[in-house]
């Protein structure tokens, strides 16, 4: 992970050359996540705020020119023709290379509140949950519509398979280190997914999940709407934008649905049904086209591999925001709730 950020005198040559001001304050690291990095600085004389990300190169994602447009261009699109809240790069000065070294692009600074909700500080209300579904199924009605055509790009899709046998075969140390954790994982991936195999190689598990979501409805997807990726406005009931589209690529819907339907219908330590049956309400009516038989078969299985996923990131992943046993338990909580649940599906299910 870089410790390098652009300098002032870099910054202030591109704030010159491109006519947008003059650096007013000290360079801010918001963010040294693990694929990006986040500035903030303001101009003068208008006191406009600014974002600065730099993309780094790394282990986690291949970072490429192709790789920053294909996902610059998809939030030009949200942004201009569905009017949805998500920050559009700056153009001029558009992508550009810090350094001759990393890319690195500018958005505007937007203001709003994050709600991060834990066990300890339970404060998801219904409103931030619907605002969320309503947006995930605008982001997704493009599959109805087709206004944004889609496109290939060499955006690595996570292989579910493999998180699964990682989990049970690769973390060793982490058992260890966390037996209690461990334990409350392999509860869920031995009983609850056992439609899912064990598979080794490489190449029959991208057969077997080929075949697993042939059916399922496909389209651009953001992978990571989490609580601190979205901000609410301070001053109403509001979505103020969804950030960081970093992990976005073409794949499966229901891995978007089933991510965010976990991690944006818990309370604190419980699983709210109820958010979950209006969430999904709400998202089909934004996605103009009710979920498929396929999808409302494979949601409660692609709940539990997509919350895999983001454990199996944490316990890889080199530094945290906070304690991993907090984070994985966090993870956790959501779908021990719907592993507990017998009939997970006539609970979030419902006609109005």
């Amino acid at each position: 992970m870089s410790d390098k950020i652009i300098a002032a005198d870099q910054l202030a040559f591109i704030l010159n050359k491109y006519s947008l001001g003059e650096l007013a304050s000290p360079i801010e690291r918001l963010t040294n996540g693990w694929t990006n990095l986040t500035l903030r600085f303001s101009t003068k004389p208008d006191g406009k705020l600014y974002i600065l990300r730099e993309y780094l190169p790394g282990t986690l994602r291949k970072i490429s020119l192709e790789n920053i447009k294909f996902e610059l261009d998809f939030i030009a699109y949200l942004f201009n023709e569905l009017n949805l809240p998500v920050a559009p790069m700056i153009d001029p000065p558009g992508i550009f290379a810090h350094n001759n070294e990393n890319y690195c692009v500018l958005f505007p600074f937007i203001h709003g509140i994050k709600y991060l909700d834990t066990p300890e500080t339970p404060v998801r209300q219904l409103w931030q949950t619907l605002e969320i579904s309503q947006f995930l199924g605008r982001m997704h009605s493009n599959i109805k519509t087709k206004k944004f055509k889609l496109v290939s790009s060499n955006r690595c899709a996570v292989n579910f398979i493999n998180v699964k046998y990682e989990l049970v075969h690769s973390c060793e140390e982490f058992e260890e280190e966390y037996p209690d954790l461990y334990k409350r994982i392999r509860l869920i991936t031995d009983l609850h997914t056992k439609s899912i195999p064990l598979i080794s190689d490489e190449d029959e598990q991208d057969i077997f999940e080929k075949n697993l979501v042939k059916n399922l409805p496909i389209g651009y997807i953001h992978a990571d709407i989490h609580d601190d990726n979205v901000l609410f406005s301070a001053n109403e009931n509001k979505l103020a934008a969804v950030l960081d589209f970093d992990d976005m690529y073409v794949g499966p819907l229901l891995i978007d649905l089933a991510l965010t339907l976990c991690l944006w219908c818990g309370v604190g330590s419980i699983f709210n049904f109820e958010y979950a049956r209006e969430f999904l309400f709400t998202y089909q009516n934004a996605r103009e086209m009710l979920l498929t038989d396929d999808e409302w078969n494979l949601l409660e299985t692609f709940c539990y591999l997509t919350i895999f996923n983001q454990i199996l990131f944490v316990i890889e992943a080199e530094q945290f925001a906070k304690p991993i046993e907090n984070m994985i338990n966090e993870l956790l909580l959501p779908i021990e709730h719907i592993a507990k649940e017998n009939m997970f599906l006539a609970k979030v299910r419902q006609i109005k």
